[in-house]
């Protein structure tokens, strides 16, 4: 068992590969096509993953350790995220055509449709797996499924349990549900993070940012923090869960993308189309609370213009 990167490349097509073999190994594993424009990618457990693309209305199933694209599952039009809630089911943002999709994937047939606000962008799970966070970019609002009646089989009885409008130009783009319970909200034209209660969909703060950074990811760490990239300033901020204020800022190059963490190592992974690389950020000994000290940097080569990624277990050949 190795484990992989998945970068997610829209502009060849396809899927770039790499192992990790080490804290600083990668070796390149190959390409995947997988649909025109992917986007996102989920995994399964079970050494498949799932692609979202933008340009279908399919959402593409992809074998690892054979490196192929085995099928499609039918889907909205635009997909442009996906969520594994528990029992087998995918839950998949339709940008295209304001819904998600809730597909069976031992089955690979799509059991439901839910009407959303307009151009929902992403879509993240909670972490029991029976609420689904929606950010409906288009609409100016966030809004939590109710996904219980799937948990019993009932692939109708998805609701909408709540719904927070945060202006019509605010443009939410993407959602990190932290661990000590609420969420932050990155929306691509404000210059401020707002903070929801998940139970209620309430805005209980805002974290201010330095300038109109356009934010593009957010992932929690270890020790309190979680890093948001922002493409236009070309820098992950670093946002203090506990006092909800941006604590330093690190450098990370031309537009980064999306960010991951190695939940093993805490190793980060941030993707940059315009350079058709991943930066790799070491926060090993770095105190993130100061601006003092600069954790290790390297790139990975992945792809033409990788946009987002994935960490991976997956069986791996070598390449």
């Amino acid at each position: 068992m190795s484990e992989l990167l998945c970068a997610v490349d829209p502009l060849k097509s396809r899927l770039a590969l790499v192992v990790k073999r080490g804290a600083s190994s990668y070796l390149g594993a190959g390409e995947v096509g997988c649909g025109s424009g992917p986007v996102s990618v989920v995994e399964d457990g079970q050494g498949r993953v799932f692609v979202a693309s933008r340009v279908s209305n399919v959402v593409g199933v992809v074998d690892l350790a054979r490196r192929r694209l085995l099928n499609g599952i039918r889907a909205g039009w635009a997909p442009s995220s996906l969520a594994l809630a528990p029992d087998g089911v995918l839950v998949v943002c339709n940008a295209g055509s304001d819904s998600i999709s809730v597909i069976d994937i031992g089955a690979g047939v799509e059991m439901g449709r839910v009407a959303v606000g307009r151009e929902p962008r992403q879509v993240v799970m909670a972490r029991d797996g029976r609420v689904a966070y929606v950010c409906e970019q288009g609409a100016g609002s966030v809004c939590a499924l109710d996904l219980t009646g799937l948990q019993s089989g009932r692939s109708g009885s998805v609701s909408v349990a709540w719904r927070t409008v945060l202006g019509a130009h605010a443009q939410p783009r993407v959602l990190l549900p932290t661990s000590l319970g609420p969420a932050l909200v990155l929306c691509r034209t404000a210059d401020r993070l707002p903070v929801i209660d998940l139970a209620s969909g309430r805005v209980m703060t805002e974290v201010a940012l330095s300038g109109p950074g356009s934010p593009s990811g957010a992932v929690e760490v270890d020790g309190g923090f979680a890093l948001v990239t922002l493409e236009r300033a070309g820098v992950i901020a670093v946002v203090d869960l506990l006092e909800w204020s941006v604590t330093r800022t690190i450098p990370v190059g031309t537009c980064p993308s999306g960010i991951v963490v190695d939940p093993d190592d805490q190793t980060v992974y941030c993707p940059r189309p315009l350079s058709g690389d991943i930066a790799v950020i070491h926060l090993d000994g770095v105190d993130l609370s100061t601006e003092e000290g600069w954790p290790q940097f390297e790139t990975v080569q992945a792809g033409g213009a990788p946009s987002s990624v994935a960490v991976v277990g997956c069986l791996a050949p070598g390449p």
